[in-house]
């Protein structure tokens, strides 16, 4: 998933920022979905709080493109 974002910035339908987050929100997901390590919920707090529009930029800029 992480190439996927990558491949989007190289064609220039997302910037090297939105990419970086996007790909540590796949890491984050990663230890969620396979319990590598406890859940720490300050992190999943701060993610909802500092990332969520991040993820709605994403979605945007897709929804612009389909």
């Amino acid at each position: 998933m992480k190439d996927a974002f990558e491949v989007l910035c190289s064609n220039g339908l997302i910037n090297s920022n939105l990419m970086n987050k996007l790909k540590a929100m796949v890491g984050f997901r990663n230890i969620a979905v396979h319990n590598y390590q406890a859940i720490n919920l300050k992190i999943v707090q701060e993610i909802i709080e500092k990332h969520l529009s991040d993820i709605s930029e994403f979605s945007k800029i897709i929804m612009k493109k389909i």
